[in-house]
């Protein structure tokens, strides 16, 4: 082997490890940024260890050990992981929405401090998951909000809304149409998409109007939506969802998605008016579904709290997040019932639930005797047809 070889191999061998722990550095940053993004509103400045510091002691209290990847791998798990429980991005949705049915925008110390001023009051101290179970007793009466695990089926269906206005004349390929859930999706009696949560699609394809004969046209992925807990779905418009724009008359947002809307309804077909660009305002609905089905924590809206759950729902919840059940209310058995329960057996015997009373009801009412009818002679043609045959005349009519 050459020197010349050997000198190129280990040249290669170089790049790719720099590349690699490049690569990593990188990730990391990125990873560090998402997490400010979403816990301040935007990306900090300043060392790096010094934005770490700052944002365990929000999250925990107080600094973890490690090395600088693996605390912001903490830090990302407390946020956004919900293998163990919902994470403080979950928690944090699940506080808004219970306060004003819409999750809002902006960093979570924002958001936290917004829900202690109208509740509370006041702006509390300590970690945010102090703070959260304080929102959460003055919220839903204790300090364990009612998240649950909730299985999303497939082309499960959401409506949706664009937050930019979007044209054909400005648009490129490749560029992001932010959205934003429009209406509350319930699935199994759990929110698992609350409105305001945002999502984005990217442009696929953009025809501008060159002539009278040359539409505008624009095609769009809104490939992604955020649940209730914070994961990434991936959507997409399918055929249920194009079949309920059609159904709605969103002919604004089929445009969007390069289809042609023919309807009764001729003020819906301006965005394919002949020759022009398609130039839409915000706010333009459309609907999309659930590509791969995906377990969420959702949040139950059936009752108060976590008392709603039943007890093989109980067991997804964090393990801090458990409660003691209420004991069952003794009940007294009926004297003229053989056999009388011990005080101990009350308690322990759950209330029975009232049988149910099954009420047969006849597919026909019963026919009353027969009464005596005066005899009438009948008719000599009565019962014959034209013909003068026995039979059953038959009433033809003509409906031109």
């Amino acid at each position: 082997m050459s020197w010349k070889k050997i000198i190129c191999g280990a040249l290669a061998a170089s790049m790719i490890f720099s590349a690699s722990v490049f690569a990593a550095e990188e990730s990391a940053n990125e990873k560090l940024a998402r997490i400010e993004t979403d816990t301040y509103g935007s990306e900090q400045s300043g060392a790096i260890l010094d934005r770490i510091s700052r944002l365990e002691k929000n999250y925990s209290g107080q600094n973890m050990n490690g090395n600088m990847n693996a605390r912001i791998d903490a830090i990302y798990d407390i946020l956004y992981n919900n293998d163990v429980g919902p994470g403080v991005l979950a928690k944090v949705n699940a506080l808004e929405w219970n306060f004003n049915h819409e999750v809002e925008s902006g960093g979570i110390d924002k958001r936290l401090a917004t829900l202690e001023n109208a509740i509370l009051g006041k702006i509390s101290e300590g970690s945010f998951n102090d703070r959260i179970r304080a929102l959460a007793k003055a919220s839903y009466g204790q300090d364990i909000l009612p998240i649950t695990l909730i299985p999303l089926p497939e082309n499960t269906l959401i409506k949706v809304v664009t937050t930019v206005p979007v044209g054909s004349k400005t648009l490129q390929e490749g560029d992001t149409i932010p959205i934003e859930v429009a209406e509350d999706v319930f699935v199994d009696g759990g929110l698992v998409f609350a409105r305001g949560l945002p999502g984005e699609g990217v442009v696929t394809s953009v025809h501008r109007a060159k002539n009278i004969f040359s539409n505008g046209k624009i095609e769009a992925d809104f490939h992604t939506l955020k649940a209730i807990d914070g994961q990434n779905v991936n959507t997409y418009t399918g055929v249920e969802a194009i079949d309920a724009m059609t159904a709605a008359s969103m002919g604004r947002g089929l445009s969007l998605l390069g289809q042609t809307f023919s309807g009764k309804n001729k003020a819906i077909e301006e965005v394919l008016v002949r020759g022009k660009n398609i130039d839409l305002p915000a706010g333009v609905e459309l609907y999309l579904q659930i590509k791969t089905p995906i377990v969420v924590y959702g949040v139950k809206t059936t009752g108060g709290g976590v008392s709603a759950l039943l007890p093989d729902e109980t067991s997804n919840l964090a393990p801090d997040e458990t409660r003691t059940p209420a004991p069952v209310e003794p009940t007294t058995p009926a004297s003229d019932e053989p056999g009388t329960l011990t005080p101990d057996e009350q308690i322990a015997t759950p209330p029975r639930e009232p049988e149910e009373v099954i009420v047969q009801v006849d597919p026909e009412p019963s026919k009353s005797a027969p009464t005596a009818e005066p005899n009438v002679a009948p008719r000599p043609d009565e019962g014959k047809t034209p013909d003068g045959y026995d039979g059953e005349i038959i009433e033809i009519i003509d409906e031109d």
